[in-house]
């Protein structure tokens, strides 16, 4: 691995989605998870490089990786109809094997937690309560949690930003279990094996409520995730689709904050920054 001097640290950035769940700006640069990832990642430390790439985009294979001259990965979360297990990830389970056996310090989300759960041997599935939408609720973090770097300075109980169908249903044994809600029981894990260096989360410090709003309102989405009154958005009964749609557009602003914040009964553990993106600060600070 490359020494980070003052030119900051290269993260390269494992795109989630395939073409169809990508959109481009007026100009045609792209926006997808990685790209949101990118922003936050470059927000939370100085000089930061960073480089994109995309195994699931049909017309634009990812490139291989000069893993010389990168510092960590982070694998981002996706809308995609497959599993991280199933055959249709092998693209990105490439990448991540590959990761591992460079001992590189690598960060999951959503989907890219279960892509190295799956490199290690666990499995994956559709979570029988159905998809956890909006807000993982009332996360707490366990013995092994409390001790792990990943939840420094974290309170062990909180709300996350979330957006997922699949969750972990079986580890492998390879990764030691950091924090679960009654929803989802595997919310936060990392690698027992020193020489590999993983750690991963089902929920998304990266989000925005604008990107939650954003989710919402695409077709594809919806039937992927279902409706939004599903366990997590806990909205007043009668609400339509689009007024929750609106209200979390404009949950990033101060204007109305404190009102939408009662209407969906969220906790400040969201929407502190500082708080929601910690295991992201605190990774950057491993290495």
């Amino acid at each position: 691995m490359k020494s980070v001097d003052e030119s900051g640290k290269n993260i390269l950035v494992v795109e989630g989605n395939h073409e169809g769940l990508v959109t481009k700006c007026n100009d045609g640069e792209l926006v997808g998870a990685a790209e949101r990832y990118a922003a936050v990642l470059q927000g939370l430390e100085k000089n930061m490089q960073i480089t994109i790439t995309r195994p699931h985009f049909s017309n634009d294979p990812a490139p291989p990786v000069h893993w010389q001259d990168i510092d960590g990965v982070v694998f981002t979360g996706s809308g995609v109809y497959w599993s991280a297990d199933e055959d249709e990830a092998a693209p990105a389970r490439k990448i991540m094997e590959a990761a591992f056996k460079s001992s590189m310090p690598v960060f999951g989300s959503c989907y890219g937690m279960q892509l190295g759960v799956a490199v290690l041997g666990g499995r994956i599935r559709a979570n029988p309560l159905g998809s956890e939408i909006a807000i993982a609720r009332d996360i707490q973090i366990n013995d092994a949690g409390e001790k792990h770097a990943l939840y420094k300075n974290k309170p062990t109980l909180f709300d996350a930003l979330c957006m997922h169908r699949d969750e972990v249903q079986h580890t492998g044994h390879a990764v030691d279990i950091l924090s679960g809600n009654s929803h989802c029981a595997i919310q936060a894990v990392a690698a027992k094996a020193s020489d590999i260096r993983f750690w991963g989360v089902q929920y998304h410090p990266e989000l925005h409520f604008s990107d939650i709003a954003r989710c919402l309102e695409r077709s594809d989405f919806v039937d992927i995730f279902e409706a939004p009154s599903a366990i997590g958005l806990n909205a007043p009964a009668g609400l339509s689709r689009e007024e929750i749609i609106h209200d979390f557009h404009h949950l990033d602003e101060d204007k109305n904050r404190a009102a939408l914040k009662e209407r969906y009964n969220l906790s400040q553990t969201v929407f502190k920054r500082s708080v929601h993106e910690c295991e992201l600060s605190n990774w950057l600070d491993s290495f």
